[in-house]
């Protein structure tokens, strides 16, 4: 393929992306605009008010990327086993769980290590421990036939509950009134950009955007991508192939699980610096309407967690600029959104048969 016939690939890659996550946008907004003019409010005050508490200062902008990296963690951890036909609704578990190991390694690792091993050290922990936690789902799914979703939703009331003693039981802060373990050592931290005013923004956002590149090209330009869509496709015929179904079921739910580890390193390492119950806010199921909207593709992930994460940061501003609807009003848009990205592709199908049908009579 020559190189003019790649770049126009890619263009219109990007162009199918960014309509598609638009066309999902307006209807959320739409419809989210109704419920809020239901109520008495305007739909454009609301709109301006989520901008301004996205955009409007510096530390906005920042925390806007603290939790964009945060959103393209959880929401691969769910779009990798989707390439292989796996629903992975455990991120939120497997988040926790990798918060957890890197707060330990955090709290009680080395203290004279320097900055870039400590944080590497406590950020493989942490990918370590989400991908162990995965991979119990990825064995009962692959090895026993036990359906995914029932098996990595159960644990994610397990990983919040097993945290939950570890710390009251072993690892609770003597400074602390809440359960949460100590503070981790000053060279684990990670640097924060000095541009967004000590908004928790850090380097990891271009670790998770390699990540996602390392994603793009697994999935289109290897043989072992080929392989998880023949599998997706048609089992019995890859099979035959000679490829090992359950094998690779197991191991790519597992490394997808993995990746949640970096979410919750960096909710540790760059925000409250050290573990504490319910350190994830929800972002683990958040993670899926992101892959969702973003079907699955990389780009569209990324455009995808910028937008939910705009819609997660400047929603707080309402609860101080109108009196009539809060922040709650975000998840109303942002299940509007998911929604019309699951409603749009059969309404669309439905069209074309009808259609179809009516240019036969």
């Amino acid at each position: 393929m020559s190189q003019s016939r790649v770049k126009s690939s890619l263009f219109s890659i990007f162009i199918v992306e960014v309509l598609w996550i638009c066309t999902a946008l307006i209807v959320g907004l739409g419809c989210g605009g109704l419920v809020a003019w239901s109520v008495g409010e305007s739909p454009m005050h609301v709109i301006k008010v989520i901008l301004d508490g996205a955009f409007g200062t510096a530390y906005d902008v920042g925390m806007v990327v603290y939790f964009t990296t945060i959103l393209i963690c959880t929401g691969l951890a769910v779009a990798v086993p989707l390439q292989i036909g796996n629903f992975n609704i455990g991120a939120e578990g497997q988040t926790l769980m990798g918060a957890f190991a890197a707060g330990l390694v955090g709290a009680y690792g080395p203290s004279n290590w320097s900055n870039g091993f400590s944080v590497f050290m406590a950020i493989s922990a942490g990918v370590l421990a989400s991908g162990l936690w995965g991979s119990i789902s990825a064995a009962i799914r692959s090895f026993k036939g036990g359906h995914e979703v029932i098996s990595s939703i159960m644990l994610n009331f397990i990983a919040a509950g097993l945290t939950s003693w570890l710390v009251v039981a072993f690892f609770q802060a003597n400074d602390s009134q809440i359960p949460e373990t100590k503070t981790i050592n000053s060279n684990y931290h990670l640097l924060r950009f000095s541009i967004f005013d000590g908004a928790p923004a850090t380097m990891v956002v271009l670790v998770a955007l390699c990540v996602t590149i390392v994603f793009w090209i697994f999935l289109d330009k290897t043989r072992w991508g080929f392989q998880v869509k023949a599998i997706r496709q048609s089992p019995a015929a890859a099979a035959w192939a000679g490829y090992n179904a359950n094998k690779s079921m197991f191991w790519v739910f597992t490394v997808g699980s993995a990746i949640c580890g970096i979410a919750g390193a960096v909710m540790v390492l760059g925000e409250s610096w050290r573990f504490r119950l319910e350190i994830s806010d929800g972002f683990g199921f958040l993670g899926i309407p992101v892959a969702l909207l973003g079907r699955g593709r990389p780009l569209g992930i990324v455009l995808a967690a910028v937008l939910f994460a705009v819609l997660h940061h400047g929603a707080m501003l309402l609860d101080i600029e109108s009196t009539k609807v809060g922040r709650d009003v975000a998840q109303v848009i942002e299940a509007l959104i998911v929604l019309s990205v699951v409603s749009v592709p059969p309404f669309v199908q439905w069209s074309k048969l009808k259609l179809s049908i009516g240019l036969q009579s």
